[in-house]
């Protein structure tokens, strides 16, 4: 090792990526390229490790995602910027500033980041799922009522209270769950006309039956439950304000309105109003599992008709399965002038045909390869695109006098020499006051600069004594092998500190 050197970042300073109650950004990578679902999958599953985009280059290669190390960090850039990913504040112990600055490339997931990415593969690896609806969670709401029914709003210990609260929701939220997802998919089914023969034995064979006898039962064992609330609901509002138990209830006991934590179910008369409305009807306004039964009724049936009439082959009520069949017989066996007319008739589709001028060397800005879908939209002059013609009209302008930009360039750099010369001096004279005043950012730059050359120049020498000097722009900086010395920098970003070194830095001879 060459020596340690830290910078620290004064209290107060936070990083901007992060903007409290923004939010949906996170979602953002879903619609992008796969890359970035590939990359958070190699951070979710490394329990909030630290990798650099070297790392995560290496592990998509392993799974077959073949991506360079350039892409991959543009890519973790972006995720940082939605907020699905963060750059990690541990920097360990670092030999060089060059190498502050890379240990500093670590990336890893934020909770956030997590959750979306756990629930984004979820729905995608389940969405053409057909979930099952465990009707035993309704003999656990009504067990879950019965035992709360049986207590003393009143005297019952907060905590029996809450448990039996929990043993009520927990089985309600999970089946509420289920079944709407289940009569969702019924009711997308019902327009389905492109079954084929797995399908069309699943849909006559399986699922009407299925959902008849499930309604039956859902029926049966909807009625007590609906009973045993009509005998809780009178006492919910004791049961709301002495079951409050758990963390929600202990921050707002303490007055932190700043803090957010999200409150178990039941713990507010709304959510017991909620819960009754899925199994107790009121006048005008039926109950949820009433709706529930009256629209699968309303699907199954549609979904009979459209049974019935595939398997009419033959008739005027034939399947469009096989008329899907039959047109694509029609692409398969036509010549490439036919296909556009099959599409324009069957499907309104003109014919796929792009007309353009060509470009120049120092106009076009791809191959003429690249597909016109990935190519970048291209520039058309003004005559062509009005006229249809490239021909020139009017008198040719006149060379432009570009005097007064190149008078203003050789300005701003000689303004820069002279900023960095400043900076150098006053790095210069803090390194002859030993440091003791604060740098500007430009000279903690300069100091970075010839710094960074003098430790290289050093080397891996452990003896005392040992040295590395350069000499850059008219400064000379000298490093020496010093164990148990410090020299620290104060500067605007903080303090540089130079462990097990000594630094000199002095105008060059």
């Amino acid at each position: 090792m060459t020596g340690d050197i830290e910078l620290s970042t004064p209290i107060g300073e936070r990083s901007s990526t992060h903007r409290p109650g923004v939010r949906t950004s996170v979602f953002a990578y879903v619609t992008e390229s796969p890359e970035y679902r590939a990359i958070l999958t190699v951070f979710a599953g490394t329990f909030f490790a630290e990798l650099t985009p070297a790392e995560v280059t290496a592990r998509l290669a392993e799974v077959g995602t073949e991506l360079d190390e350039s892409t991959v960090t543009a890519r973790l850039e972006a995720l940082r910027g939605w907020g699905n990913l963060e750059v990690s504040a541990s920097v360990g112990q670092v030999g060089t500033v060059e190498d502050y600055y890379r240990r500093r490339n670590r990336y890893l997931i934020t909770r956030v980041g997590q959750e979306v990415h756990d629930v984004v593969e979820g729905v995608l690896s389940q969405v053409d799922d057909v979930r099952d609806v465990s009707l035993g969670r309704l003999d656990q709401l009504r067990e879950g009522l019965s035992a709360l029914a049986a207590l003393d709003a009143a005297s019952a210990p907060p905590g029996r209270l809450a448990e039996a609260v929990r043993a009520v929701f927990d089985p309600h939220v999970a089946f509420s769950a289920e079944i709407t997802q289940f009569f969702a998919a019924i009711n997308q089914w019902q327009s389905r006309f492109d079954l084929d023969e797995d399908e069309f034995a699943f849909f006559s064979e399986v699922l009407v039956g299925y959902v008849g006898e499930r309604l039956e039962a859902l029926r049966r064992r909807a009625r007590p439950v609906g009973a045993l609330l009509e005998t809780v609901l009178p006492r919910v509002p004791v049961i709301v304000d002495r079951a409050a138990d758990g963390l929600a209830a202990r921050v707002a006991a303490a007055g932190l309105s700043s803090v957010r934590v999200r409150r178990e179910p039941g713990a507010v008369e709304a959510d017991w109003e909620n819960l009754a409305s899925w199994f107790l009807g009121a006048p005008g306004r039926p109950s949820r599992i009433q709706v529930l039964e009256r629209d699968a009724v309303d699907a199954v049936r549609t979904l009979t008709q459209n049974l019935t009439r595939l398997s009419r082959s033959g008739t005027a009520g034939a399947s469009r399965r096989a008329d899907y069949l039959r047109l694509a017989l029609f692409f398969d066996r036509s010549d490439p002038a036919s296909v556009h007319e099959i599409a324009a008739a069957a499907f309104g589709l003109a014919g796929a045909r792009h007309l353009g001028g060509a470009g120049g060397d120092d106009t076009d800005p791809v191959d003429a390869a690249m597909s016109w879908w990935d190519a970048p939209t291209a520039q058309v002059p003004v005559s062509l695109r009005e006229r249809g013609d490239t021909t020139s009209r009017g008198r040719t302008s006149r060379v432009q006098d570009r005097s007064q930009e190149r008078r203003h360039l050789l300005a701003r750099r000689a303004e820069a020499e002279k900023r960095a010369a400043a900076a150098r001096a006053e790095l210069v004279e803090a390194g002859a006051e030993g440091f003791t005043a604060r740098l500007s950012e430009p000279a903690l730059r300069e100091l970075q600069r010839v710094l960074t050359r003098a430790v290289a120049d050093l080397g891996p020498a452990l003896s005392p004594g040992a040295s590395g000097t350069v000499i850059l722009d008219g400064v000379r900086c000298t490093v020496a092998r010093a164990p148990g010395t410090s020299t620290s920098v104060p500067t605007h970003a903080g303090a540089l500190r130079v462990r097990d070194l000594t630094l000199t830095v002095e105008p060059a001879p």
